[in-house]
């Protein structure tokens, strides 16, 4: 019997598990809907199939964890995961550890800043063969050495609701087709033309400042990470996700991206700051260099996506170093998502076939997730380079300032 915390939450992390269709050399995501084999509640990080700590699986599969890392002190975090095969760390939603591929069990590490207080990890691996484990240790600010993280430091909610099926479950295919979108957009650049103010298009960005509109997830202003060079917006050394000063309900919005080689970025809406990182209540419209990134190897997380819920159909973006130009159409519950004109994603938000996709996707543990009638448009900082221009909107419906 797992002991409840006051606030409903339970002390370690909480565990999904899939038997996949095929032998895996790298993490892989699933094709949206495909529910896990089994939940696990997990004390502490320290697995090994030995011990069938990864539930009544047999060779081939991927895993999930999530749960909320607690810290008591400010500083520098060190974080060492190992394992057999491949796996990665996240942190608030950035990439921390990236120990992918196949492999013995083998260790690597990585650093990250941290304040006093709560944030979302996750871990995902896989295991093709045998000989499963997985371990994650960290060395806080006041320790020497490597320890593991003690089940009192991490904390989740399990939810109401813990679909399984049975059998192995079908990974998500690669891009099969590249279209030529031909030349990127021209300018002038981040101005309105007389027609577009006159149906209502308004500016987020006019090329000189951006603080009129945009701030810090959870902060007064923008962070000093995003600067503005050369008539763009550009997330240059961090700072975090960055989002509207304003609410929006229905809108259109266009916004041109250009990422750095081998970078991520994303495009949310609809997005709260009820939680600890906006991709908690917030869909997110992949950014990507497709041909650099390893997200770009399946269609799922590839520029233009519903990131891990809708795959395109095709690759419409340019490559890194050249512009891209997004659309957004939000009209109730119904999205539209299109990249340099080729149509990406359409989608209802709370529909059957939403709600299957979420159940199980990496979002089946956050409750507010795409539940929300309205809110902050954002910008993620995923540790790259990524410069916007061209920011406009037309609100469908009247927008609110907080």
């Amino acid at each position: 019997m797992i002991a409840p915390l006051a606030d409903g939450q339970t002390s370690g992390a909480i565990m999904r598990v899939w038997q996949v269709d095929r032998h895996l050399e790298a993490l892989a995501p699933l094709v949206p809907g495909e529910l896990p084999n089994i939940w696990l509640h997990v004390d502490v990080i320290d697995l090994d199939d030995d011990r069938g700590d990864f539930g009544a699986v047999e060779d081939d599969f991927l895993a999930l964890l999530d749960t909320e890392l607690l810290t008591k002190t400010e500083g520098t975090y060190t974080f060492r995961l190992t394992s057999d095969d491949g796996s990665q760390l996240w942190i608030g939603g950035r990439p921390i550890v990236d120990n992918d591929g196949l492999h013995g069990a083998e260790s690597k590490t990585g650093a990250i800043h941290l304040d006093e207080g709560s944030r979302p990890i996750q871990i995902k691996f896989f295991e093709r063969g045998s000989d499963a484990m997985l371990r994650l240790e960290w060395k806080t600010p006041e320790s020497r050495d490597f320890e593991l993280i003690p089940r009192e430091a991490m904390r989740f909610k399990m939810p109401v609701e813990r679909r399984i099926q049975d059998g192995v479950k079908e990974v998500a295919p690669r891009l099969k087709e590249k279209v030529d979108v031909g030349p990127s957009p021209q300018g002038p650049h981040n101005v309105l033309t007389a027609e577009q103010a006159s149906k209502g298009w308004q500016l987020l960005f006019d090329g000189t400042q951006a603080s009129p509109w945009w701030r810090g997830f959870k902060k007064r202003g923008l962070p000093a990470g995003w600067v503005v060079e050369n008539g763009m917006l550009v997330r240059a050394q961090g700072g975090g996700d960055i989002i509207t000063r304003s609410q929006f309900d229905d809108f259109d919005f266009y916004v041109d991206w250009m990422v750095a080689p081998g970078g991520n970025s994303g495009i949310f809406f609809n997005g709260l700051e009820d939680g600890n990182a906006i991709y908690e209540t917030a869909p997110e419209m992949q950014i990507l260099d497709n041909l650099r990134h390893s997200d770009g190897a399946t269609a799922l997380q590839s520029a233009g996506s519903n990131y891990a819920l809708h795959a395109p159909q095709v690759d419409s973006s340019r490559v890194a170093g050249e512009w891209n130009r997004v659309r957004i159409r939000v009209e109730g519950d119904h999205v539209q998502q299109w990249l340099n004109g080729v149509k990406m994603a359409d989608y209802v938000i709370g529909s059957e076939d939403w709600k299957r996709r979420v159940a199980g996707s990496k979002f089946a543990g956050m409750p507010r997730y795409g539940t929300a009638p309205m809110g902050h448009i954002g910008l993620q900082d995923h540790g790259d380079r990524v410069s916007f221009r061209n920011i406009r909107i037309r609100p469908l419906a009247p927008s609110t300032d907080p």
